[in-house]
């Protein structure tokens, strides 16, 4: 039966294999290694040395009474029967109040030693009470300065704290407000830290994230539909909009050549082109990190270039079975449809739309 304490038990995939070698062979392994390995193999038990009860932290620590001196860091680890609750016993050779490297005299360690063999650990257990102190915050002391480790444990550590200030996420108002993760954004935090933000910043973030090919063509003109002050009309008399030469536009629309940007993606497979689509799983997290890196102040287009090897064939009526498991296959206009009667010798890139 699996249970919380048990390595060899533990679903995290890429955890298994060294948590069975460090249930096995604990003495190849360095104290904080495997204090972080036990972290991550127990994640809903508490950290070490934090104000909570022993028995809930991730391990308990003690200190080994003997003279030879230690081969490793790491005497042996005691691991709970099977479905047992309890913490394993992680037992050091390095630190402690008795033992070959403790600091009390050695006639202690030669105490503790004598009663153990007679089976009365009594005084063994009591110097564990703050063997099991003294070691946590050790171990403590050790992270302190180790931003990885609060990172790990999906904590807010201060130096993450202070690259989303860098990117200009670092009040607890503005976070999580985008479709990707903010940790996600710490890896760009160099070039998102630049002001004004460049078209060559936005290719190299959207290409490295998605793992696309990017281009980014700037100055794209769009129709901008005025307000309705802005609009000319005759009977105001005061208006900068009724003065010819000034102000004066027919319409109610005017163009601008330089407001708008297009993201150029591919060539793509049929798949990732899907996903891009609006009703696909990656629009979302492309909007939303377009328009953080350019600050909202671009309006974009998006042209999806499929690779012409890949291009579907455009049948009308077709079954769910031949669709498969996704109905984002069938013909859309405009999206997934095209006219062609012989392989298509050019990629497909006529499909834009704005986000």
């Amino acid at each position: 039966m699996a249970t919380a304490s048990r390595p060899d038990d533990i679903t995290l995939g890429r955890y298994s294999a060294v948590a069975r070698l460090l249930r096995e062979i604990p003495q190849e392994f360095d104290f904080f290694q495997a204090v972080r390995l036990l972290e991550r193999v127990f994640p809903t038990r508490a950290p070490v040395g934090r104000f909570v009860s022993p028995g809930k932290e991730v391990a308990r620590f003690s200190a080994h009474a003997s003279f030879p001196f230690p081969a490793s860091q790491i005497q042996r680890i005691d691991w709970p029967p099977d479905g047992g609750e309890a913490s394993p016993c992680v037992v050091i050779n390095f630190m402690g109040l008795a033992g070959p490297l403790g600091v009390l005299p050695l006639y202690y360690t030669e105490l503790i030693v004598e009663r153990m063999r007679h089976r009365d650990y009594a005084l063994q257990r009591f110097f564990d009470i703050f063997n099991h102190r003294m070691i946590s915050l050790f171990y403590q002391a050790w992270e302190k300065y180790r931003f990885t480790i609060a990172y790990e444990r999906g904590e807010r550590d201060r130096f993450s704290h202070h690259l989303m200030d860098l990117i200009g996420l670092g009040t607890k108002r503005l976070e999580n407000h985008l479709a990707v993760r903010d940790d996600s954004l710490l890896f760009y935090a160099g070039i998102l830290s630049l002001h004004p933000r460049s078209a060559a910043a936005l290719q190299r973030v959207l290409w490295d994230y998605f793992g696309v090919p990017v281009e980014i063509e700037q100055f794209v003109g769009a129709w901008h539909r005025l307000e309705e002050p802005d609009l000319c009309r005759f009977d105001r008399g005061t208006s900068e909009s009724e003065q010819l030469g000034g102000g004066a536009i027919v319409g109610d629309e005017i163009w601008n050549q330089q407001s708008g940007v297009c993201i150029k993606l591919g060539p793509l497979g049929l798949n990732e082109y899907l996903d891009f689509l609006p009703s696909g799983t990656a629009f979302q997290p492309l909007r939303s990190l377009a328009k953080f890196v350019a600050r909202g102040e671009i309006d974009f287009q998006v042209q999806l270039i499929l690779k012409k090897d890949e291009v579907p064939p455009c049948e009308l009526g077709i079954s769910e079975a031949a669709l498969g498991s996704s109905e984002a296959a069938a013909p859309r206009l405009g999206w997934t449809s095209w006219a062609k009667t012989q392989p298509s010798r050019e990629d497909a890139d006529d499909t834009i739309f704005g986000i």
